[in-house]
């Protein structure tokens, strides 16, 4: 199956996926539009999809999906907080967070204050973070929406192989008596 065709279900999705689950109050649902992302990429590509399509295609579907996603997410999360947000960055709202808190133990508030200076980690592993949650979810989406929308039984399709039909039989083993 051509591997190509995979990017246009897979882009449309992981951008609806990526937007809504960056835009505040719809971000509350993110696991939702993750599995929604892989469902929508899954009808997509069996709508257009000569052959049937399996559910491993559609898993990868889904990977890919949330690949996509994951990186619309995060170019629609950073402005979108710096916009909302002007001049607190993720660290203070985590130092404000922490603040808040009765009898917070100090080695706590320090290892908050070693993150915040290295926050380029703390971003990165955020994305990671995203990353995976995103492709499991839309891995599962991808499933299940071809698990609903292919209606087309793989077994009915002729293989591409088929053996010579005017063969004889073979020859009965000899008699081991």
């Amino acid at each position: 199956m051509n591997e190509e065709r995979l990017l246009k279900p897979a882009l449309i999705g992981g951008v609806l996926l990526g937007i809504l689950s960056s835009l505040p109050l719809f971000n509350c649902l993110c696991c939702v539009w993750m599995i929604g992302g892989g469902v929508l990429a899954a009808y997509l590509f069996v709508k257009d999809s000569p052959a049937p399509v399996t559910l491993g295609r559609g898993v990868t579907l889904g990977l890919l999906t949330g690949c996509l996603g994951t990186i619309v997410m995060a170019l629609f999360f950073v402005p979108l907080h710096m916009l909302l947000n002007p001049g607190v960055t993720i660290m203070e709202q985590m130092r404000q967070s922490m603040n808040q808190l009765p009898n917070v133990p100090p080695e706590t508030r320090q290892l908050l204050a070693t993150l915040e200076e290295r926050s380029g980690i703390i971003y990165a592993i955020g994305f990671i973070f995203m990353l995976i949650v995103s492709c499991l979810f839309s891995m599962a989406g991808g499933a299940i929406g071809v698990a609903i929308f292919e209606k087309r039984n793989s077994r009915n399709v002729p293989p591409s192989y088929q053996p010579p039909i005017n063969i004889p039989p073979p020859p009965p083993p000899p008699d081991a008596g």
